[in-house]
């Protein structure tokens, strides 16, 4: 994956999520080679600003936004490295993923924030959008997680979406050294599980999806450990992830939505919203099909 990582950007906002997730930026773009960029979007205020009584509104609207970014600057040359800054104005997802396309980025970097899981929701929802509409893999780093590619899970259903971030989780673990755990969640409602032939034909389904990743890892000499679970999928992976000590999680995602659509109830916002590990969500293939 980093051979195909050429640039990299990451969204970041005056809150300690935002911060954090810059530096977790800065260490991958040393890692690999990587252009750096940041970007900070100060929201668009929908009222009439002429109301208020205080001097440049505007200008302290965005300071926040603009003092963020020139502290990512400042900490990138403690680095001895360097990052291009971009401050925006307008509704953040869609300035975020305008930037994405305008520069080219082959990851996108965001923040979420250390809260409860109700909290996680309401304020997931421009990461939410970002990940419908980016035209690169992004990648949620939650606040004081740190980015570890020693032991990935990957969930697998079989579909092509999730072959993709099999071969990205492989892609990975075999430059830095790690290994992939791969797990498939059945979950068939329990009418349909009694149909003769429904349940047996899904775990034949992603048995094999499962072997087949499995083979790919033993070619490349990546350790490759699969499992099989039934119920919820959102809650099986994130208690597999606990159980095995897992560092990253990889989802596939179902390609770029529509505008006005988000991923609520998504497993991908689920687990997110549940897990306190960072999760690499895959848009699209790499080299190699990977």
């Amino acid at each position: 994956m980093s051979d195909s990582i050429k640039t990299i950007l990451v969204a970041i906002d005056p809150s300690p999520a935002g911060k954090h997730a810059f530096i977790q930026a800065l260490r991958l773009a040393q890692s690999m080679r990587a252009k750096l960029i940041a970007t900070s979007v100060t929201p668009r205020y929908e009222g009439n600003m002429h109301r208020w009584v205080i001097k440049d509104a505007e200008e302290q609207f965005n300071k926040p936004y603009k003092d963020c970014l020139q502290e990512a600057v400042r900490t990138t040359n403690g680095f001895g490295n360097s990052v291009r800054i971009v401050h925006r104005v307008g509704e953040p997802a869609e300035e975020i993923v305008a930037l994405a396309e305008e520069e080219g980025a082959d990851l996108l970097i965001m923040g979420c924030p250390a809260a409860s899981y109700v909290k996680r929701v309401l304020l997931g929802r421009t990461t939410a959008k970002v990940i419908g509409m980016s035209p690169c893999d992004v990648l949620m780093i939650p606040e004081n997680s740190e980015v570890n590619f020693a032991r990935m899970l990957v969930g697998v259903d079989g579909s092509g979406y999730s072959i993709d971030a099999g071969q990205r989780a492989l892609n990975l673990a075999m430059e830095y050294g790690g290994e992939v755990h791969a797990l498939t969640v059945l979950d068939v409602p329990v009418d349909r599980s009694l149909l003769y032939g429904v349940l047996g034909e899904a775990r034949h389904k992603n048995f094999t999806a499962l072997q087949t990743l499995a083979n790919q890892g033993e070619t490349l000499g990546v350790p490759v450990i699969t499992e099989m679970r039934e119920g919820s999928p959102y809650e099986n992976i994130v208690k597999y992830s606990e159980e095995k000590e897992i560092q990253l999680i990889v989802l596939g995602s179902y390609g770029r939505t529509a505008l006005g659509r988000i991923l609520l109830g998504s497993v991908v916002e689920r687990v997110t919203a549940l897990s306190p590990l960072p999760t690499l969500v895959v848009k699209r293939r790499g080299s190699n099909g990977g």
